[in-house]
Order: structure tokens, then C-alpha cells, then sequence
């Protein structure tokens, strides 16, 4: 647990924009977003925990020459500020919906995201199908890993609900909140069992550091193939020489799944 926050500080320390990023004010705060390209539909980039908008460089470089793209720093990190104390995925899902509206970016959009970013992914789809033109999930996290590891009797099953203190001192508040609200997260994601019929590919890593055995790394893959299984129209791609950060490590693969999203639109 300490490596995870350990992670943590070191993205945080980094936060930044992208060059030429905005700020926009939504009912729910202040967010700095980035915004480029002019083709439909538009790519929504979602980052993983403690992460920012600049994670996504490699792929956004390659992407919005064919497509617009739209990515941004959630609250409490550069420039982004919410007025919502609590953090959990119903409430960023509304923020990024209310932020996509400000900015004016339409509908429909392909989704794209990473780690527990995918999982807020997953429930702007199910809690806006009609909005949604395809989905990417890179080694996403799974709402239903603590149940299927609880089951297996393995260990390290629960998702992080507190921090150390020595780790608040450093965290902003508002990172510190989505942590607190993993849980709430994954109880919001599954209680909606309609996911669109959409393109939807399912991006999974095998050198996952955060995996402590084979059998946990078994049931993360496992578990990444039956997301994968939400959409009749889906690929499950696994990458052997890929850690967690897919998008850094073969930004490739994740520039190739949006394409074949693009290219199932237009079919």
C-alpha cells in the first residue's frame, strides 16, 4: 500500500497542462481542459489515479491529427478546483459532463480511459449511453475485482479507503477524496448493468506491478477479458511487455484501438 502512494506523491509532484490548455468555469468549479482537432467524434481522455492530463502525450500527438480530442486535469491538480468535497465517480462523471458542455464539445464522444479513469469511463457510458460513440479502457480498473478476489481467498482484495497521514500532508484534498471514494465508485458502477452497444476495446497489461502473484495476475486478466464482454462489438488485447502505463509504454496500442473504434463508426 505504501508503494501506491509513494506513486502518488511523484505524479502529483509533476502536475501540469498541456501547452495551450484552457480553464473553464462549470457549475461544479474551475477546470483547465485541452482541446484540439476538428474531426467527429470526439476522444475524451480520462487519467488513472493520481495522474493528469500530460500522461496522455504520446497518444494525444497521434490522435488529434485524425480526430479532436479533449482531455483534462481533474480537481486537484493543475489549474482544477471542484466544489464538491466528496470524490467518487457519480460525482466526476457530472463534472466532466458539465465541463464537455462549457467547453462545447458534442456529443457523440469515444471514451477513453486509464486505471480507475476507466472505471469512471465505464459509468459515464452506462449513465450516458446515448452520448457515446465507443469506448477504450487501458488495464482498467474492475468494479467487481474485490468480490472475484474475496472469493479466490487472495490477498489485498479491498480497494484503498484512507491514507496514511504522512501521505495527507502531501496529497491534495481532492485526490485524497478519490481514494476515500474508491469503493463508492465501484458500488455506483455496478449498480448499472447496461452498458451501450458500443465499439469498445479492452487494453490489459501482464507486468502489472501491483499484482502479487500469478493468481492475482491471472484474475486481473481474467477479469479485463469480461469487461471486454460488456459490448457484442469488442476486442480484448493483451500486451506482454506493457506495465500498468500501457499508453507510455506502447502508446501504439491504445492509438490502434481508438482508430478501430473510428473505423466500426464508420462501417
Amino acid at each position: 500500500m505504501k508503494f501506491l502512494f509513494v506513486i502518488l506523491l511523484l505524479s502529483i509532484s509533476a502536475c501540469s497542462s498541456l501547452p495551450n490548455s484552457k480553464i473553464a468555469q462549470t457549475e461544479y468549479g474551475e477546470f483547465t481542459y485541452y482541446l484540439s482537432g476538428d474531426r467527429k467524434p470526439t476522444v475524451i481522455f480520462e487519467s488513472g489515479l493520481g495522474d493528469d492530463m500530460t500522461t496522455w502525450k504520446p497518444v494525444i500527438a497521434q490522435i488529434e491529427t485524425i480526430s479532436e480530442v479533449f482531455t483534462y486535469n481533474r480537481a486537484g491538480f493543475s489549474g482544477s478546483h471542484s466544489h464538491n468535497s466528496k470524490r467518487n465517480g457519480a460525482i466526476i462523471v457530472k463534472e466532466l459532463k458539465a465541463l464537455l458542455e462549457s467547453a462545447g464539445v458534442t456529443a457523440p464522444y469515444i471514451l477513453v480511459g486509464h486505471s480507475l479513469g476507466g472505471g469512471y469511463m465505464e459509468l459515464f457510458a452506462k449513465t450516458f449511453p446515448d452520448e457515446v460513440a465507443g469506448v477504450v479502457l487501458v488495464d482498467p480498473n474492475s468494479s467487481k475485482y474485490p468480490e472475484r478476489c474475496k472469493a479466490q481467498k487472495l490477498d489485498f482484495c479491498d480497494p484503498p479507503s484512507d491514507i496514511p497521514s504522512w501521505a495527507s500532508m502531501f496529497l491534495p484534498s481532492a485526490v485524497e477524496g478519490e481514494i476515500k471514494g474508491f469503493a463508492k465508485t465501484h458500488s455506483q458502477v455496478n449498480a448499472i448493468n447496461n452498458f451501450p452497444n458500443v465499439p469498445l476495446v479492452v487494453l490489459s497489461a501482464t507486468k502489472n506491478s501491483t499484482a502479487q502473484s500469478s493468481k492475482v495476475s491471472e484474475l486481473y486478466t481474467q477479469m479485463h477479458r469480461e469487461l471486454a464482454e460488456m459490448s457484442f462489438n469488442s476486442k480484448f488485447i493483451i500486451c506482454d511487455t506493457c506495465t500498468h502505463y500501457i499508453h507510455k509504454d506502447e502508446p501504439s496500442l491504445v492509438v490502434e484501438a481508438i482508430q478501430w473504434v473510428k473505423e466500426q463508426q464508420q462501417n
